[in-house]
């Protein structure tokens, strides 16, 4: 099997597994796996495969917290994407670039490492501040 077939499985064998804490022993998706399928050049005989698997990892973590935050939940967003968001294969550069940036995170669940891009990347603005009752 080839590096990015490996990295490939690696990835849709961590969806499940993501939501559980890993096993000792056992393999999850890390930061680096995703990035190096983030970074697959489009001219590589993987990169749609490749392509295909880093976006999609990225659309489906941002679809997940656009429900899990929407308005009327009780979560608040941790980051806020902007309108019109950036497109798969710009979120996929931007994602492989901040991996080469924080190589310590290299071996973190690639779960983790995604959230932690979106937060830094798309901070949302501050709220602002309540106003207080006037006083009489």
């Amino acid at each position: 099997m080839r590096l990015p077939q490996i990295l490939a499985v690696a990835l849709v064998a961590a969806a499940p597994a993501a939501a559980q804490a890993p096993a000792r022993g056992s393999h999850t998706a890390t930061v680096g796996e995703l990035a190096t399928l983030c970074a697959v050049p489009a001219g590589d005989p993987s990169f749609a495969h490749a392509s295909g698997l880093c976006r999609g990892f990225i659309g489906g973590f941002a679809q997940y917290h656009a429900v899990m935050t929407q308005p009327g939940t009780r979560h608040r967003p941790l980051f806020c994407v902007p309108t019109p968001p950036p497109s798969g294969e710009q979120a996929a550069s931007a994602f492989a670039a901040w991996a080469r940036s924080n190589p310590q995170a290299a071996g973190e669940l690639a779960v983790d490492g995604l959230a932690r891009w979106f937060i830094a990347t798309y901070p949302c603005p501050a709220a602002p501040p309540a106003r207080r009752p006037a006083a009489r």
